[in-house]
């Protein structure tokens, strides 16, 4: 097995990226916010969601969704809170 080649060079981390957490007590409203905050323009990749049978109690959704713009984090946490959704910020 080959050694692998390491080049010099600074190596600059990421920026860190905006992260809206919400909490829905009705998954229904979840599934809505996913289709609603693809049409603004998130990018599918960058929602995580929680189904309700991996949640304490059995009900409910987490979503996490990864915005690019600080922008676009607006335009979905008030989407968020619009239906119904408990919202926490994440940056990192």
């Amino acid at each position: 097995m080959e050694t692998p080649q390491i080049r010099p060079g600074a190596v600059s981390s990421p920026e860190p990226k905006l992260r809206v957490l919400a909490y829905f007590y009705s998954a229904a409203e979840g599934n809505l916010a996913v289709q609603l905050l693809t049409g603004i323009g998130i990018p599918s990749d960058r929602l995580g969601v929680t189904p309700p049978d991996q949640l304490e109690g059995g009900q409910g959704m987490l979503l996490s969704v990864g915005c690019p713009t600080e922008a676009l984090q607006a335009k979905a946490e008030s989407i968020l809170r619009k239906l119904g959704g408990e919202i926490h910020r994440q940056r990192g």
